[in-house]
């Protein structure tokens, strides 16, 4: 349980705005979770120009039970700033209070001429998208390439002050400055002059970190007696801090009780405690199952690192930032060129820089301080490197989005509709998110204490949802379910230098090795995902989400079913064979394959030698699949590898089935020692493949996230191409030709593409104002202006 959900709200968190958070393409999982929505911004508008009246109230009004909707949500830590919000949760409230200059729409491509209006089609449907500005890409003969953004003139903040560029411009800098902490990633863009303004300048407390703990040297950073403080504290207490945020973690989660002890939520985590054990015993539990506190703080963090909360516990003086070096006093790329329009000038281009252009439009003159901006000067609303008086209003949001922050209390964040929002006011006055736990949301969605729920999608809150309805389906007279596709998909892997026949996991024999056994595995999909999931999910046949643009379609030139065809080059199965027939099929061709990698068969149809280096040939000297079911035979993957197991044994070739905790399978991971697994990937709405793929990205190297290990100089190419090119057709085709590259290397198996849910009263709001065909980058909140209450 434990890494399953934490994982998963950490990745929503970094995509959840594309102009704020475009973070990386894929994060791993080891399950399925439930998934929040994309931000509330620009979608079809009920009108465009604000009422006269602009003047927000200035009192709670009073409310009636029609005029507030009640969505429940887990956790939030009141982070809803733009900047600094940490989870999903804390993001729906910052995503209805902000605006943002650019959106998507609903196959996540982004929106670039949505001012006066953008239309596009949707399974055969045409819907209008409106946002507050536009984009014009020109890349430049000499291989740079311009941004420019026009923002819309008549956009106000809910106090009725209008918004400029400068409004954006100020928040740009805030999340480039050097002491800058939070999700965003907008210095990995390729902004001229970027690196040039976060250098020379770092956080006092990282400084102090960098000079290690074995004693004071006098120096212009830092002083003495602060150096002891953050040692002490690092030392002594951000340990603790950290087992507690972990806590917190379950807690906030429903995985516990606000109630239960450190060790009860510990168990919840991976680990067994002493029933009366404390925050500072769970935290050396965890130091002592790694090699090193780093490898700890890295695998086992619920949202920090011990740097961070010695930071946040000591304060705004090991936060600033001091000058360690030379840096620029402005980002040469940043350009202001109107009262309401901006050039990002960038060095290269780079296919994924597009999704960080919908900056948000934040108020400078209240995040920041407006005697502190001259553009001309080179001054951005706050001293460079001190963030504090940004930080300040975290947990006050304010801006130009559809509703307006009230305030928390009791659990309930409470909105209010903003009568600037420039698509015009929303219909429902009050919006209340009401900290719950997954499993009271549909039993308080039926008692009337909340109108939206996202529940995680299991049989039992099926049936819940089925039974509550007269009519016994998921869409009825008091409950109504809208199911999009996860904006992901499971699948099973493999490491290559691990499943090889002898050394070397790049050879064509390893490559066949490794195709036997996904050949099998890929027959044993449909009947157990069915079984699993219903009509919840659906097996795919790329390792790519069927919701992404750039995923092969049934309909396209070359698409087959994933591992179809056997090393003679010819299809495994016809469309008339049975099921029983298929399992023959598949492990027949799977054997064709072993023999090709070098094992030799005997008469009777097994398998009597392995090639030398290779494995399968006995239980003791096989390799693993490890499966995060929690010891509970509970993931989807673990019954397609336990019927594998039955197929491949009929030839003599044997493999392991370990069902681990996620604290196992999140180590090993990690550390590149697993040989097979079974995960989920969570992906960005581009589908830049090199985080995942790309060589440099192999053997622990870069973002170690390449567990497949393939290193394919031609799958090098194609990504770094079809990242560098503006033409989505071109990257398709390109994305299309390194799948396959992908699925040559017999290294993941894609098995399933899931649903999410967002429930509905039927009772108390008017399903018929929901925006259509929702998907997982349109949800919602996305048309919430225009959305009814009964």
């Amino acid at each position: 349980m434990r890494n399953t959900k934490k994982l998963l709200a950490l990745a929503l968190a970094l995509v959840m705005v594309l102009g704020v958070f475009a973070g990386c393409a894929k994060q791993p999982e080891a399950t399925e979770a439930p998934t929040g929505t994309k931000p509330a911004v620009d979608t079809t508008p009920v009108d465009t120009k604000p009422a006269d009246d602009t003047t927000p109230a200035t009192t709670e009004p009073a409310q009636s039970k029609n005029d507030t909707m009640v969505v429940a949500t887990s956790s939030m830590e009141q982070k809803f700033s733009p900047f600094f919000y940490t989870t999903v949760y804390d993001g729906d409230i910052a995503n209805l209070v902000t605006g943002y200059l650019l959106s998507s729409d609903r196959e996540g491509n982004m929106l670039l001429n949505a001012m006066e209006g953008e239309t596009r089609a949707y399974n055969g449907v045409d819907y209008t998208y409106y946002t507050m500005a536009n984009c014009v890409v020109t890349q430049n003969e000499d291989g740079t390439v311009d941004y420019d953004l026009t923002m819309r003139d008549d956009i106000k903040f809910s106090d009725g002050t209008p918004a400029t560029i400068d409004d954006v411009i100020f928040g740009i800098y805030v999340m480039a400055d050097p002491t800058y902490d939070g999700s965003s990633t907008i210095y990995s863009i390729p902004i001229e002059g970027m690196d040039e303004y976060r250098s020379g300048m770092e956080a006092r407390g990282d400084v102090i970190l960098a000079a290690g703990p074995d004693g004071y040297t006098e120096n212009e950073f830092y002083t003495e007696e602060q150096y002891n403080e953050f040692w002490t504290y690092y030392n002594e207490k951000a340990g603790a801090d950290f087992a507690k945020e972990i806590c917190d973690y379950c807690v906030g989660h429903g995985y516990n009780a606000p109630e239960d002890s450190v060790a009860a939520c510990a168990a919840n985590w991976g680990f067994e405690l002493a029933d009366d054990a404390d925050y500072q015993a769970f935290w050396e539990a965890i130091v002592a199952a790694y090699d090193t506190v780093e490898e700890a703080e890295a695998t086992e963090s619920a949202g920090s690192d011990r740097l961070g909360l010695t930071k946040n516990a000591l304060g705004a003086d090991y936060m600033a930032g001091v000058a360690t070096g030379a840096g620029a006093d402005h980002i040469a790329g940043v350009i202001k060129t109107g009262d309401y329009s901006l050039r990002i000038h960038c060095t290269k281009f780079d296919a994924t820089a597009i999704y960080s252009m919908g900056f948000p439009v934040a108020p400078m003159a209240y995040y920041g301080d407006a005697s502190l901006y001259n553009y001309d000067a080179n001054q951005f609303g706050f001293p460079k490197g001190d963030l504090r008086i940004v930080k300040d209003k975290t947990t006050q949001p304010m801006g130009c989005g559809p509703y307006i922050y009230k305030g928390y209390a009791n659990s309930v964040a409470s909105l209010e509709a903003n009568p600037n929002y420039f698509k015009g006011e929303p219909k429902i006055k009050n919006v209340k998110y009401q900290e719950s736990v997954d499993s009271d949301y549909i039993p308080g969605i039926q008692a009337g204490n909340f109108d939206v729920a996202s529940p995680s999608l299991n049989e039992t809150v099926v049936e819940s949802i089925k039974k509550g309805n007269s009519n016994g389906e998921l869409e009825g007279d008091v409950l109504t379910t809208k199911l999009v596709d996860y904006r992901g998909y499971g699948y099973l892997g493999i490491n290559g230098n691990r499943v090889c026949v002898g050394e070397d996991g790049t050879s064509q024999e390893s490559k066949y090795l490794r195709l036997a056994i996904m050949t099998v595995m890929s027959i044993c999909r449909d009947t157990v995902i069915a079984s699993y999931y219903g009509d919840r999910a659906t097996v795919i046949q790329y390792p790519i989400s069927n919701t992404s643009w750039a995923a092969p379609r049934p309909t396209d030139e070359g698409y087959h079913n994933a591992y179809s065809v056997g090393v003679d080059g010819n299809p495994i199965y016809t469309d008339d064979m049975s099921e029983e027939e298929k399992y023959e099929a598949a492990t027949k061709a799977a054997a064709a394959y072993l023999e090709a990698a070098g094992y030799t068969f005997g008469e009777d149809g097994k398998i009597t030698a392995a090639p030398a280096g290779a494995k399968g040939l006995s239980e003791e000297d096989s390799w693993e699949v490890m499966i995060p079911g929690q010891g509970q035979q509970d993931h989807p993957a673990y019954g397609i590898a336990v019927k594998a197991k039955e197929l491949l044994g009929n030839i003599g070739f044997v493999i392991r089935i370990n069902d681990v905790g996620t604290s196992v399978w999140n180590s090993q991971l990690n550390a590149n020692t697993a040989d097979m697994w079974a995960a989920a990937w969570q992906s960005s709405a581009d589908p830049d493949m090199y985080q995942v793929y790309h060589s440099s990205n192999a053997n622990g190297q870069g973002t170690n996230s390449n567990h497949y290990q393939i290193q394919d100089p031609e799958l090098d190419e194609i990504i770094i191409e079809a990242r560098s090119s503006a033409d989505n057709a071109f990257r398709k085709a390109a994305y299309k030709d390194a799948l396959e590259i992908i699925l040559s290397w017999g290294v993941e198996l894609p098995l399933y593409q899931r649903k999410d849910a967002t429930v509905f009263s039927t009772e108390r709001v008017n399903v018929n104002t929901l925006p259509a065909d929702m998907t997982p980058f349109y949800g919602w909140a996305d048309e919430i202006q225009n959305i009814e209450l009964n």
